[in-house]
């Protein structure tokens, strides 16, 4: 019987060029020919790449129907990302399990002071369209593409060995899904038992529900940015984190000695916070419900001032259309907290929307400045924890923004 053919998609001159660039999103629009069907309907999950001369240029994953139709896997230098590749196209399944374990050994050489942190982070680790974040002893698998999709068994029991885990979670119920045209879903890939889980974030515990949280359970992004956040600031400060969730940013203040009061609007979150703040023994940390913004403007009117506001919301721009809404949202937060900055305090503006870029992010913190009628000082411009590493050329890797701002007149 003879071999399969090797399913190939062919790519005109702006595909090749991009592959050669070193980017690892290809376009539907630079798709000459290929595959009618991908791995969601019985078709091929890897394709080998050629240019309009069938010169080969890349393996990467393949979906028929997506905008995004090719994502990299091996670029033309492949001894860098881990061994050649020629006729045959390399399994899936061992790609996973080699990279996994070289994105394991970065993290545990990072020294991360937590048990709780994100295994691998998409195409930062060249696995597109995965990611896996880890929970102590459990974690959630997070599959964005078709490609990834179909192998989701098969990549769970690939990180339960790698990573001894009791459970493995899916958590693909995020919008990033809807991209490729893929069912919202959650579910119990492997194990058994309680999906909530207790880890540690630096000196705190925190507790989650890995099937029920948001995101993957906890915000672990920000997770660096807790302990910098903190360490600036001195024992007895007065300090606000007004979108607090499970209270990351806050218990990590209180823990170094501040008096910090801690809203969200969502009862949930609010109790998670109250009694991970027991569990941690913080009685220097007060949580209320409270909508953000009309508590911002209520604390202002009163005369409240704070030598820190943490202000991390959710994400305001999830699509191109709500961008202009999400500008006025973060500008009119970002406006409240400097308002609310004592002289010389510190004023925490984030934002998870990928849709902000990071130079829309600095203008709207600029209107929010001039608005404010301060001068204030940009310290410090953070992204994602160091186990979020963004990858160049790809700033779809580095949604997170956490610029630190002081007030000093």
């Amino acid at each position: 019987m003879a071999a399969a053919a090797t399913p190939m998609v062919k790519v005109g001159a702006r595909g090749r060029a991009r592959i050669a660039a070193g980017q690892v999103w290809i376009y539907r629009q630079d798709v000459a020919a290929g595959p009618e069907t991908d791995a969601r309907s019985g078709g091929p999950t890897l394709v080998l790449v050629t240019d309009e001369r069938r010169k080969p240029l890349a393996v990467a994953t393949w979906a028929a129907h997506s905008p995004v139709a090719l994502r990299i896997l091996h670029p033309p230098r492949p001894a860098r990302w881990g061994g050649g590749w020629g006729k045959t196209l390399p399994d899936l399944a061992q790609i996973v399990a080699d990279r996994l374990a070289g994105a394991l050994a970065f993290r545990r050489r990072l020294a991360l002071d937590r048990d709780a942190f994100r295994a691998v982070h998409g195409e930062s680790d060249g696995l597109p369209g995965l990611f896996l974040d880890v929970y102590a002893d459990a974690a959630v698998l997070q599959t964005a593409t078709v490609a990834m999709d179909a192998h989701k068994g098969e990549i769970a029991k690939i990180a339960a060995a790698q990573l001894a885990s009791r459970l493995i979670v899916s958590r693909d119920d995020g919008s990033a899904r809807d991209f490729e045209g893929l069912p919202r879903t959650t579910g119990l890939l492997l194990g058994s038992g309680s999906s909530m889980v207790e880890y540690r974030l630096g000196p705190n515990r925190f507790v989650a529900d890995l099937l029920a949280d948001g995101k993957t359970g906890g915000f672990l992004d920000q997770a660096d940015n807790h302990a910098l956040v903190a360490a600036l600031v001195p024992k007895g400060a007065r300090c606000l984190d007004a979108f607090a969730y499970h209270g990351g940013f806050a218990l990590a203040l209180a823990r170094k000695g501040a008096r910090v009061l801690a809203t969200d609007e969502n009862a949930q979150a609010v109790e998670r916070t109250r009694a991970n703040a027991a569990r941690n023994s913080l009685a220097n940390l007060e949580v209320r419900q409270a909508n953000a913004f009309d508590l911002l403007r209520s604390l202002e009117a009163s005369g409240e001032t704070f030598d820190v506001v943490v202000l991390d919301p959710p994400a305001f721009a999830k699509r191109r259309s709500g961008d202009l809404a999400a500008a006025r949202a973060y500008r009119e937060i970002v406006l409240r907290g400097l308002r609310l900055a004592a002289p010389g305090g510190l004023v925490v503006a984030c934002s998870c929307s990928g849709r902000v870029s990071r130079e829309q992010f600095d203008a709207i913190v600029a209107a929010a400045a001039a608005d404010s009628g301060r001068q204030v000082q940009i310290l410090a411009r953070l992204g994602a924890g160091r186990d979020h590493p963004e990858l160049a050329g790809l700033p779809e890797t580095g949604h997170l923004k956490c610029w630190i701002l002081r007030a000093i007149a």
